[in-house]
This record gives structure tokens, sequence and C-alpha cells, in this order.
């Protein structure tokens, strides 16, 4: 045993199998695979897939903007009018972390702590990281100008106010039967079918489900390819989580941030880094520590939107980066952009 490939004083840990696990279990929320969208594009896997991390790719803009058709009467010249064109720039997104066991603590139980990080813990760790990722890329584009009309804020307003105490919450603060509908509405017109994905803390989610308004729904899932179950409100997937959906006002009032998103809102593709994963034993440091290292990296990309790589220190955006509005330009109109963002106090 003391020989065999991957065993590092004791503890067994092949990278290629760990390796090729983790590329089975998918590190984004089956939720959020199961909605669509996250849509894989080919164009940015070629640019940075191997090598470099920003890129930039043209793309045409769409028609139903133009003006009505010409009558057709045998007199009216048929003139041609240009399709414009424009263009987008995306960065990829790295991650890492590192986690290690002191052996001494397995020589007390006789169980190894980190065995069980690699078989069970990491994914789940990750799939809530590049949720972090996802919801601060949308708290900034939220922020560009352009799309105030895809916010809708039913907050208290506490403009003038300097005690919580003296802050009323009334229904209107809060999340009702119709919120979502009209929320979609506002920020896209007779388009508002297109939202696939609701994302909301746990006290919005739990005041929609007093209200019965979340079924529990089985389909089949082309993305997964396989019968899922999910929660629904609509026609949009609803995803649970108490991770960047809420944060205090300069009261300490909580506010809820819930958001819509449509298919395709979101272009990605993995990029392949240096050694995802790797285990070493250090027989010096506190009589014995082992460890694991992991790195994954992404393009998360709203479409629609250009990240002014510029702006980025380093060769990848921390999310504070991506949260900032003043990283992003938009560059499609507003009304092609499937998110929604609703802002309550429950």
């Amino acid at each position: 045993m003391a020989g065999r490939t991957g065993l590092i004083n004791g503890f067994y840990f092949d990278k290629e199998v760990f390796g090729q696990y983790m590329q089975e279990q998918s590190c984004i929320n089956n939720l959020i695979i199961a909605s669509g969208i996250l849509m894989e594009d080919q164009i940015i896997a070629d640019m940075v897939g191997t090598h470099g991390n920003v890129g930039t790719v043209p793309f045409f803009l769409p028609i139903d903007g133009e003006t009505d058709a010409l009558n057709d009467d045998g007199e009216t010249d048929n003139v041609p009018t240009a399709i414009q064109g424009s263009k987008q720039t995306f960065m990829a997104i790295a991650r890492m972390k590192a986690w290690y066991e002191n052996t001494y603590t397995r020589y007390l139980t006789g169980k190894s702590p980190l065995q069980n990080l690699a078989d069970n813990l990491v994914v789940p760790y990750y799939k809530n990281q590049w949720e972090k990722v996802i919801l601060s890329i949308t708290k900034g584009i939220m922020g560009v100008s352009g799309m105030a009309t895809h916010k809708t804020n039913l907050a208290a307003d506490i403009t003038g106010i300097t005690k919580a105490e003296d802050v009323v919450i009334t229904d209107a603060n809060k999340i009702s039967l119709t919120t979502h509908i009209d929320a979609g509405q506002k920020a896209l017109g007779d388009n508002r079918g297109r939202f696939a994905l609701f994302v909301a803390h746990s006290q919005v989610v739990a005041n929609y489900k007093k209200q019965e308004m979340i079924d529990n729904v089985k389909f089949y899932s082309s993305v997964l390819g396989t019968d899922i179950t999910v929660p629904m409100i609509g026609n949009m997937i609803v995803l649970e989580t108490d991770t960047g959906t809420v944060e205090n006002n300069t009261l300490g009032i909580p506010e809820y941030h819930s958001y819509m998103f449509g298919r395709g809102v979101f272009l990605t593709c993995n990029k392949q880094v240096h050694r995802p994963y790797g285990a070493k034993y250090d027989d010096e440091e506190n009589g014995g520590v082992e460890k694991i290292y992991t790195k994954q990296a992404k393009v998360i990309h709203p479409n629609g939107f250009s990240i002014k790589a510029d702006n980025i220190a380093k060769e990848s955006p921390t999310n504070a980066e991506l949260a900032t509005a003043a990283n992003w330009e938009l560059k499609f109109n507003h009304k092609q952009i499937a998110i929604a963002e609703i802002v309550t106090n429950g």
C-alpha cells in the first residue's frame, strides 16, 4: 500500500480520479443548469479555453426595433437598411481554494476529515462560490445606466429617517402574488415570458410558499438529460439561497434582493487551469499536515454587456469588481436583457 499511486501518508488521493469525479459532478447548481440561463459558447471557448483570459466577440444587433415594413404598392422603392453590429468584451474568472488536515486529528479519531472533504464537500463549496460570482455580476450590471426599468424597488423609503424604529414596513414593501409579474412586465414588456429562473432569499421564498405560489413540478431537462422535480413559480424555476440576496440598509433594516433571469442570459465556458487538483504532505509542520489544492476557472459573461478589463486590477476579477457598475458597459438594447431585480423588506 505504501507505494500505491496517490497514497500520501495513508491518505489516498489520486488527482486524476478526483479530477474526473469533479468533472462528472458539476460545480454549478443543478437548478441554474436546468433553467438554461447559462449558454455554452464555443466561440468564447475557442478564444480562452486553453490560453488567455480576455476576449472580444462581435454580434449583430436585433432588427425588432426598426421602422415598419414598407408598403408594396408597385411604386415605393424597397431601400435596404444596413444590419448593425457591435462587440462585447468578456473576461475569465479564476478561483482557488486549499484545505489541510493535521494528521494528529486522524491519530486521535481514526478518521480522515480531508478524505470526507474530497469526496463530499468540494463540489458544494464551489457551487456556492459560482453562485456568488453570478450574483456579483448581476449586481454590477443592474447598476449600469440603461437598466433602471429592470429594477423594482419596493423597500421602505428611509430618506430623512435616522432611526430604524421610525421606519414603517407595510405590505406594499413586501412580495405579493403579482410582484414578479409586474417586475417582468416593467423590464421586458410583452416578452416577460422569457424569465426562467427566480433566485430569492429563504424569507422571500417562504412568503411565496405561504401564499401557495410555489409548486413542485416534474419535467425532463434537456440540459441535464434526465427527469427532475423542481420548485417553480409560474414558468420560473426557484433557486432558494441566502447567499447574496439580502443586505442591510444604512439603518440596519434587511432588504431582500430577488432576481429573475431568462434563458441564455449568461455566456459561459470552462477555462483550462494548470494543476486544477493536487495534494501534498508536509512531514515537518505540526508533526504532519496533509493538504488538498483546487483551482477552477470559467467565463460567465452577461450577454449584451462588456466588462471594462482595464478597470480590473489583476488577471482575474474579484467579486467586488464584478459587482461594481463602473466596470460594465451595456452593449445591447436593454429590452434584450432578460434580467430583473426586485428589492423588498420581506
